[in-house]
């Protein structure tokens, strides 16, 4: 991937977890999920556990973006230094 491509994608990812409607999506999909884990009796097991996995699994999604965000944040600091020298 090209710098120009990961300062993009950077600002994409950075833009999506600010907002608004990302962290109401995300909020909103992880009570639905609790909530029908709730529903479930003790006998569904597997549903019970694939519920669990996929709440476990939201803070992932967060970070991964995160980690394109801080990748894109040095490679545009990256970009302006070679800049400032060439």
């Amino acid at each position: 991937m090209d710098k120009q491509t990961e300062i993009n994608e950077g600002r994409e990812a950075e833009s999506i977890l600010e907002s608004d409607v990302f962290k109401k999506a995300f909020i909103n999909y992880k009570n639905e999920l609790i909530k029908e884990w709730e529903s479930t009796s003790r006998k569904e097991l597997e549903i019970r556990e694939n519920l669990f996995r996929a709440v476990q699994s939201l803070p992932e999604i967060e970070r991964h973006l995160r980690i394109i965000v801080e990748k894109g944040k040095l490679t545009s600091k990256e970009f302006n230094i070679l800049k400032k020298v060439s």
